[in-house]
């Protein structure tokens, strides 16, 4: 019965293995809670001010840990136990939406309580970001690499289709407001510590580790890692431009409502956050399914060429639904692209720069895409939003032709990866 599943839906090839479902799990329990803070975090900043500014700075308070806790994170999950480390971090997650939840219930929360704990949630999400990369690839087969990547890139848009509908309903029925914001966040606390049981029960084997140096002599070494394998640069740099590029769009989806409807519902805001996430979750099911595809170099080229070209489509769209199957399109293609590099990433770097190379590439979420949205939305005020999509659109199009696309060792990449895949001679090669 188990190989009859398998065999129908290769997407869950991993789950063979007991400690990666655990982890797996657990993970995926705790982002559901993170997709309730999103959406409570907002609700608790406009109902404190009335602001659309204040809203602005949550995703300011999100980015900014990021920039020096991914690259601190990556150092540290090369040289220590990654359990150990996401166990702490998680923990420290959980209190500190509790504190949010205690303040918010006693009706003593303030805005800058709201922005410190998103600035200290979003520096441990930073910082476990590596480690969590560096973990679960030696709680598989190798073999099933695509499975494991594709199941974990399920995970955020997965649970985005209903977290915050529940978090939302908490908010609206649970006392007056305050009241459901509070238990939303205490029931977030909880779903965060499911995460850290689940590790507690986790067999992780041994792992090589980096040689012992100071923290600043690994970052470097890392840097100049990723520096001197072309493939692994040009995968990093374009992960960067699709995220600046592409992924900033999503600040403008009530511009977009407002243009083709005449207003902005909420209705119709959902729609298209929706259509973002059941796309995010059909390329990671398509991309997961796909491990012994052997052109996965095509695939990644593919992925990030559709995502461009969709999204040129999406700003230039006349009708609402357009909008919405472009948007759908968009995070399809964005999600094959991100799966295939995760998979050909975890499959190529050797387990001592694993947390540093992974901690560099997560960067793209935490700092890459915020900073994508402010630049989005600064030439959206100045030329229109159609034109600055078009734009950024085009740009990420100009550095996939003239990277990935352009690059043999790239595009030939296979998906024929095994266990002694991991440290292959095509990418010792320094330079060009």
């Amino acid at each position: 019965m188990l190989n009859l599943i398998l065999r129908r839906f290769p997407l869950l090839t991993a789950l063979v293995h007991r400690d990666f479902r655990l982890y797996w799990s657990g993970h995926a329990v705790a982002v559901a809670g993170q997709q309730m803070a999103i959406v409570t975090q907002m609700w608790l900043i406009f109902d404190l001010t009335g602001s659309a500014l204040q809203l602005g700075l949550l995703g300011l308070a999100r980015a900014v840990p990021g920039v020096i806790m991914n690259l601190v994170g990556g150092v540290l999950a090369d040289k220590l136990d990654q359990r150990k480390l996401l166990i702490g971090a998680s923990t420290l997650t959980a209190a500190l939406f509790a504190t949010l939840a205690t303040l918010t219930f006693s009706g003593t929360v303030e805005v800058w309580h709201v922005l410190a704990v998103v600035f200290g949630t979003g520096a441990c999400e930073a910082f476990m970001q590596p480690s969590r990369q560096a973990l679960f690839p030696n709680l598989i087969d190798r073999q099933h690499m695509m499975s494991a990547v594709g199941l974990n890139s399920a995970v955020h848009p997965g649970t985005r289709m209903f977290a915050p509908i529940i978090a939302g309903v908490l908010i609206d029925r649970v006392g007056m407001g305050m009241e459901g914001a509070a238990t939303a966040l205490y029931v977030m606390s909880g779903l965060t510590l499911v995460f850290t049981f689940a590790l507690l029960f986790v067999r992780v084997p041994l792992i090589r580790r980096a040689a012992a140096g100071g923290g600043l002599q690994s970052l470097v070494e890392g840097l100049s890692y990723v520096g001197n394998n072309r493939i692994f640069l040009l995968i990093i740099l374009t992960s960067f431009s699709n995220a600046f590029f592409g992924g900033g769009h999503m600040i403008l989806l009530p511009v977009f409502a407002d243009k083709l409807l005449g207003e902005a519902t909420g209705v119709s805001l959902a729609v298209l956050s929706s259509a973002g996430g059941v796309g995010g979750l059909t390329g990671a099911v398509v991309g997961g399914s796909l491990g012994r595809f052997r052109r996965h170099g095509w695939l990644i080229v593919g992925g990030a060429w559709s995502f461009g070209c969709a999204l040129i489509v999406f700003a230039l769209a006349p009708w609402f639904w357009l909008l919405v199957m472009m948007e759908w399109v968009a995070s399809a293609s964005n999600q094959l692209f991100n799966v295939t590099t995760q998979a050909t990433l975890h499959a190529l770097v050797p387990d001592e720069f694993r947390g540093r190379v992974m901690g560099l590439r997560s960067m793209m979420h935490s700092v890459a895409q915020p900073m994508g949205g402010l630049q989005m939305g600064s030439v959206a005020n100045a030329i229109g939003v159609t034109a600055a999509v078009v734009i950024s659109a085009s740009c990420l199009l100009v550095v996939t032709t003239l990277g990935i696309a352009r690059d043999g060792r790239v595009r030939n990449l296979s998906g024929a990866f095994g266990r002694s895949a991991q440290v292959p001679a095509l990418v010792a090669e320094p330079g060009g």
